[in-house]
């Protein structure tokens, strides 16, 4: 069986004595903006959770970024694109948890 693509996910911790608020709006806005050009990506997205209603995982949200390959992965974050998104994080995130997946579909329906 072969993967479809390989994802990145980023488990992330606010940062300490930032409102929820400016957490989401830098994440939103210039977080995403940066992370918008990096070449090569397929798919990205940002999920925030409620640490209310899920105290337990220990994260603030999650982002998921999609490559055809490992390969591509990496060069994407080597890039000068790559490298203006990683100086970022720490302007709204205490840590971040990163993971790399192979995503196998098996229902993946169009948009």
């Amino acid at each position: 069986m072969t993967h479809n693509c390989v994802k990145r996910l980023g488990l992330v911790i606010k940062k300490s004595g930032m409102s929820q608020e400016d957490f989401e709006a830098h994440w939103m806005t210039t977080h995403a903006e940066l992370c918008k050009k990096l070449p090569g990506m397929l798919r990205y997205s940002v999920n925030l959770v409620s640490r209310e209603e899920f105290p337990e995982f220990g994260y603030d949200g999650f982002s998921e970024l999609w490559f055809r390959s490992e390969e591509d992965l990496k060069a994407a974050f080597a890039s000068p694109e790559g490298v203006a998104l990683l100086a970022d994080l720490p302007n709204f995130t205490e840590s971040i948890y990163p993971i790399l997946s192979r995503e196998y579909h098996q229902i993946w329906s169009g948009e």
